[in-house]
């Protein structure tokens, strides 16, 4: 029960009443009073004056207007106290009671501030549940919560602490469950969390070693960390181009958040001070970032204006710059395939083509890939010859290939233009091929 006395006791305090907006209620001090003597109480371990001052907080905080944190705050903090006193049942009522509260206040599609704490406490929350349901041996319950709490730490970006504390958990459910391989797995993870440096340790760091270590916490999934990086890196950076990359690592934090809107304005920021001549590998990547993320809102014309204009600042015969050029042809056939515009779209993959086979030669898997796309293109289009042709290219390289990567998907997508055109013996054997190589790698 040790570890988890402590869990996120910061999080109990950096979000009540001193930072709340002000409920206008005449028991509003009577609740401040009573829940700062809790906590004063609890941190003396004086743990009866602290249930008793935190259970008169919670009356005052159930006449405050619904949907105020404070009542789940105090429930939260009434369930640490009971904790502390090794009280397990009442500590899961209080627990129980604060989890709903944060539940019924989180809204999932919200990235507000105030959204983001009702997050936090959820997911500390449901890792308290988690951690009794383990401990009491009811392990199918205890795994649904620590996923649950999980999953929302993750959307909310929450601290090394919160994450590493469920991490552990898991990892002592699946050694418990006897899924060894899984609990290697969790602490490796906790291992690169832990590996990983802290904010406060960068203060000494070059902008070169800064946006290395902001590039590796955005690798392993720490976003929180690396946006800290990131903006550290803009204000220690000395010269335009670390600037605009910094500001690129926080465009693609916002990516991964779904915040397009605002990783497209950072990425614009950003192309203010980088210039053609002296930094088109960077403008590229910046363009193509842009381009992706116009993609994901569904804004095809706007996608497509970033990647042509990625294309416009590269010089494609140089192996850099031809890389980031099939990064830009591979969005706008991706943004010319979702828009209908299969022609257009056939067109850009053909480019791409074209630049894996001057980059790798036909021998390289990668060129199996590219031309897979451009014959279901072709299908898509009916033209059946081509496509035809196409498939039977690509089986043949990959049956040259002693690792092939793309075989499966080639006659899956074979069998079905088969089919479509009514050719179901041909189809048949191809399936039946499709089954046979499914059977050797299972």
């Amino acid at each position: 029960m040790n570890n988890r006395n402590g869990i996120l006791l910061l999080l109990l305090v950096c979000v009540t009443a001193y930072g709340c907006s002000k409920a206008v209620h005449v028991d509003d001090k009577t609740w401040k009073d009573s829940f700062d003597t809790g906590f004063s109480a609890m941190h003396a371990k004086d743990y009866a004056k602290a249930e008793s001052s935190y259970r008169d907080a919670i009356d005052d905080a159930k006449a405050f207007p619904k949907g105020d944190i404070r009542l789940a705050q105090t429930y939260n903090a009434l369930g640490d106290v009971y904790l502390a006193e090794n009280n397990i049942e009442d500590g899961k009522r209080a627990y129980t009671n604060a989890y709903s509260e944060y539940k019924s206040l989180w809204n999932s599609h919200s990235s507000s501030v105030n959204n983001r704490d009702y997050a936090l406490g959820l997911a500390t929350d449901a890792l308290h549940l988690a951690n009794i349901a383990c401990d009491a041996l009811r392990l199918d319950e205890a795994e649904r919560m620590y996923d649950e709490a999980l999953s929302v730490e993750e959307s909310a970006l929450g601290s090394d602490a919160l994450k590493g504390q469920i991490l552990e958990g898991k990892s002592k459910l699946y050694g418990l469950t006897g899924r060894n391989v899984e609990a290697e797995k969790i602490k490796s993870q906790i291992a690169e969390l832990k590996a990983l440096p802290s904010v406060d340790d960068t203060g000494n760091m070059t902008w070169k070693e800064l946006n290395a270590a902001g590039n590796e916490a955005f690798a392993a999934g720490n976003l929180a960390k690396a946006e800290k990086i990131y903006t550290a890196g803009i204000s220690r950076a000395k010269k335009p181009v670390q600037v605009a990359e910094s500001m690129r690592g926080l465009a693609r934090i916002y990516e991964q958040q779904k915040e397009f809107g605002k990783a497209i304005a950072k990425l614009e920021e950003a192309r203010r001070i980088l210039r053609t001549d002296e930094h088109r590998l960077e403008l590229a990547d910046n363009l193509n970032l842009a381009g992706f993320c116009y993609l994901r809102s569904k804004d095809y014309t706007n996608a497509n204006r970033m990647f042509l204009d990625s294309i416009k600042a590269l010089n494609l015969k140089q192996h850099n710059d031809a890389e980031r050029g099939k990064t830009a042809y591979e969005g706008l056939t991706r943004s010319c395939g979702e828009d209908g515009k299969y022609a257009e779209a056939e067109k850009y993959a053909q480019e791409k083509l074209a630049l894996t086979l001057q980059l790798y030669g036909k021998q390289d898997g990668r060129y199996a890939e590219d031309l897979l796309a451009v014959t279901i293109l072709q299908a898509k289009q009916k033209k059946n010859d081509e496509a035809t042709k196409g498939y039977l290219a690509v089986i043949a390289l990959e049956e040259a290939n002693p690792s092939p990567r793309y075989m499966l998907a080639a006659l899956d997508s074979y069998a079905k233009f088969l089919r479509d055109n009514n050719k179901a013996s041909l189809a048949d054997t191809i399936e039946l091929k499709a089954k046979n190589l499914r059977a050797e790698f299972e």
